[in-house]
């Protein structure tokens, strides 16, 4: 069986039953207004025919009911024009309606086998029918003008929505983009300090600045996969093992089982890079970051062995952790720096433990 393209879909449901709905309301508020006169005509002791009223309230209807849509369109194209717009729409109107009425009950009684109930065109007719026709009109411009204030409402706050959240998109990806010159900056300013009395080890940083660049680069979203993470920040801690040796001492722990939780894209390296820098005395440095769900938040620790992350100058770390924590999940994350009773310094991380789902 040939499957059905794009550009020839069925339409809506509401598209092809709406004739039929429309009509058939429109046949039951004939019905009614002509049950209620029968009533009436029977509570006063006068009881009449219900037929001619039945064919008399239905021609009203279907004959009114079948210049709605133009007058919907004539409405919206006369907004915020003078008055004599709506006497002439309301004019037209009228008379069309009026005349389409009778028009309908003269065949239609003509069939019934009921003339004497059909009357001619004349002009107390037309006069007769504005009234009811002036109501109505009334109701349905008073009516399509509140709906249609209420949509461009609608629209307006959702292209305000659509539009902070652009903006708040915009900021997040400049808050990423920070990252990597930040990051160059420094780690080529340590291999400049290398590349003379150390050009071997100056060479294998600059290979793994190539490798972790070419990771940072290729990302396309705002979040991945904490196992990503780790990734990338293995790449890093690789980089500064080659540029301190044996005198770094950094470890990451972490369940496996939290691997699928989601975490802003590089949100641990500027505070890595910290603790690196001032976590320790001279070429000594200890770094230890770990990871733990705790109910329906993941938490994340980077613990330097002394020195302190929130010197001066450093700022730009826990300035931009925080930040895109706040566009990201408002008030259900944060991040907290403290010192360690024992020496060193604790940045504390917290935001939703969500689990990644790939597109």
């Amino acid at each position: 069986m040939a499957s059905t393209s794009a550009g020839s879909r069925p339409p809506p449901a509401w598209r092809r039953y709406g004739l039929a709905f429309w009509v058939l309301l429109l046949v039951l508020i004939g019905a009614l207004r002509a049950l209620n006169r029968y009533l009436i005509d029977v509570a006063n002791g006068h009881p009449s025919l219900f037929v001619p009223k039945l064919i008399e309230e239905l021609t009203g209807s279907l004959s009114f009911g079948a210049f709605l849509p133009p007058v919907f369109v004539a409405l919206r194209r006369i907004r915020g024009r003078p008055w004599l717009w709506h006497l002439a729409v309301f004019a037209a109107l009228t008379v069309a309606q009026t005349s389409l009425m009778i028009a309908l009950r003269q065949v239609v009684f003509g069939l019934a086998d009921l003339p004497g109930y059909a009357y001619p065109p004349t002009l107390w007719r037309y006069l007769m029918e504005l009234p009811t026709q002036l109501f109505f009109y009334a109701m349905i411009a008073i009516g399509l003008w509140l709906f249609d204030r209420y949509r461009e409402g609608r629209e307006r706050e959702l292209r305000a929505a659509q539009l902070e959240s652009a903006l708040s998109e915009a900021r997040l990806e400049a808050l990423r983009l920070q990252l990597n010159p930040h990051f160059l900056f420094n780690t080529l300013n340590a291999v400049s300090e290398l590349m003379y009395d150390r050009p071997a080890v100056a060479d294998e940083m600059l290979s793994r600045i190539g490798a972790l660049l070419r990771a940072t680069l290729s990302a396309g979203a705002q979040e991945h996969r904490l196992a990503d993470e780790w990734g990338l920040l293995t790449l890093y801690m690789d980089i500064q093992r080659a540029r301190f040796g044996d005198g770094l001492d950094a470890r990451v722990d972490s369940d496996p089982a939290l691997d699928d939780l989601r975490i802003p894209f590089l949100l641990l390296q500027p505070l890595v890079e910290n603790a690196i820098e001032h976590g320790g005395q001279g070429d000594r440095r200890l770094v230890r970051v770990e990871a733990a769900r705790e109910a329906d938040r993941l938490t994340l620790r980077v613990r330097d062995g002394g020195g302190g992350v929130a010197r001066a100058g450093h700022g730009i770390g826990l300035g931009n952790v925080g930040a895109r924590l706040r566009h990201l999940y408002g008030e259900d994350a944060g991040v907290r720096l403290e010192p360690v009773p024992e020496g060193g310094s604790l940045v504390t991380v917290w935001l939703p433990a969500r689990r990644w789902e790939a597109a």
